[in-house]
């Protein structure tokens, strides 16, 4: 039997954020394990201006962003990235990567990874 397919609605899904400091992204989870994926997570992220995305990296997952709004600084890695509308950044699985954004607006991608869902190891210490 062929499995079935889902639609999902930006504005049905609320705003969530990770509980750490090292991660100030607000994201909303469209196509995930919860939502019957099973190959693949898909969301948009938003990053608010002078917050970042730590360094972490998702092992044996491969992700990419792609810029919907504002500016931001994009590490893969040795490869730093002015990313903007438009840009797609490739992040090869378990690549350590970050985003800090220095800029005044919120920063907007919509991001995906091979995997049902958004497994990740931070790359740095917890600041006390």
């Amino acid at each position: 039997m062929p499995a079935k397919g889902k639609v999902i609605r930006l504005e049905d899904v609320p705003w969530r954020r990770n509980d750490d400091p090292r991660d100030w992204l607000n994201f909303k989870r469209l196509l995930w394990e919860e939502t019957g994926s099973k190959e693949l997570c898909v969301g948009l992220g938003e990053l608010p201006p002078g917050r970042v995305l730590g360094l972490h990296h998702h092992v044996g997952d491969a992700e990419f962003y792609y810029v919907l709004s504002g500016r931001a600084k994009v590490t893969v890695e040795d490869l730093e990235v002015d990313a903007t509308p438009g840009t797609a950044i490739y992040i090869p699985p378990s690549a350590k990567h970050s985003i800090v954004n220095n800029g005044r607006e919120k920063f907007v991608i919509l991001y995906g990874l091979n995997a049902p869902t958004r497994r990740f190891v931070w790359d740095e210490p917890l600041k006390e």
